[in-house]
């Protein structure tokens, strides 16, 4: 977390025997599972606004995804429910399982599952090291499958291998299918 504080995404945090916690800075807003939820309602189709939107949105996800990564750091935890949006757009927050990417620990399972690339599982269960993978294409994977749930109104069952049901064209299926491949 000391790498989240250096870059401003963090105001303070402490770690000792009774407690561990952070400080982040407040973000108003609506976290993107609420966003979305509002823009898939009763079966009408997404408007070309709403499409732009979303991509606003995961652009801005994977700027401060970039952030992190060229800093060393694996957010681990990328989500619809860690994203918040708002009149700026989309943030990410939520800084409780960052790890270092070069980090001696050795992987867990941590995350949440429709969101977390199913590789990482097999690594965790083989006992990989952290230092021993790129962290940085599992914050891919999450990134792939939050704009699949963007653009299709729920989670992604099958990985790169999840089934579309929406129209929003095929460059944005290739770019999903992409961040979630093997």
């Amino acid at each position: 977390l000391e790498g989240a504080k250096k870059l401003g995404l963090i105001v303070e945090h402490n770690n000792d025997e009774h407690r561990f916690w952070y400080v982040m800075p407040f973000i108003p807003g609506t976290h993107l599972a609420k966003t979305v939820a509002s823009l898939h309602t009763d079966g009408v189709p997404l408007s070309r606004c709403d499409v732009t939107s979303m991509l606003g949105w995961q652009r801005d996800l994977l700027a401060v995804l970039g952030t992190y990564h060229d800093a060393g750091l694996w957010h681990k935890d990328v989500k619809p429910e860690n994203i918040i949006t708002n009149d700026t757009g989309a943030h990410l927050v939520d800084f409780g399982l960052v790890t270092p990417l070069q980090s001696a620990m050795t992987l867990t399972t941590h995350g949440t599952e429709y969101f977390r690339d199913p590789e990482l599982v097999r690594q965790a269960l083989r006992g990989t090291k952290v230092s021993e993978v790129d962290g940085a294409r599992f914050d891919i994977y999450s990134a792939g499958a939050v704009l699949y749930y963007m653009v299709e109104g729920t989670f992604p069952a099958y990985g790169n291998l999840s089934r579309f049901n929406k129209e929003e064209g095929d460059a944005i299926r290739w770019v999903i299918r992409r961040a979630m491949s093997d």
